[in-house]
């Protein structure tokens, strides 16, 4: 290896920055996917199969904007639903649950964690671990009453976005 490639491999910290996840998760996939480096060093090409092997997407490019009339959380709430229909997080197809937050700013995420905490207590969203970390699906008995909520803002799912 030159020093050139040397100079241009990466801290997993590094990539855990670039990724948007903590450093252990990027040890955990490379664990997983028994390609972790003696030296701790990663290049482009590692960081790349870290983020497929791991599954790693980002969701979001900002905040949606709210609809008339309608509170910005539950905007964001009813965003987020819609995007896990859309990409077909349903049981038995769980997603990382990172990637519900990926791309939003600490405020717009703290939001998002509070509303599936409450749709998980509700049994709308089940969790599960996976080797590379926590996934998330939506229950698929209760995808119509999903659709509703994310696409119109009605139904029982609506009254459960905001609870603690």
């Amino acid at each position: 290896m030159s020093g050139l490639e040397l100079f241009q491999r990466m801290s997993i910290e590094q990539v855990a920055r670039w990724l948007e996840v903590h450093p252990f998760e990027i040890v955990r996939i490379l664990v997983a996917d028994g390609s972790l480096p003696s030296d701790l060093r990663l290049d482009a090409a590692n960081a790349e199969r870290v983020r497929v092997a791991g599954g790693l997407e980002t969701w979001w490019d900002g905040p949606p904007v709210a609809s008339p009339g309608e509170h910005p959380e539950r905007t964001l709430v009813r965003a987020l639903l819609h995007q896990m229909v859309e990409r077909g997080c349903v049981t038995p197809k769980f997603a990382r649950a990172d990637n519900l937050f990926r791309g939003l700013d600490a405020d717009h995420q703290r939001v998002l964690r509070r509303a599936v905490n409450a749709l998980i207590k509700n049994a709308v969203v089940h969790s599960a671990m996976s080797a590379t970390g926590l996934t998330l699906a939506l229950d698929a008995t209760k995808l119509a009453q999903v659709r509703q909520f994310a696409l119109e803002g009605q139904g029982p799912v609506g009254r459960l976005w905001d609870q603690d």
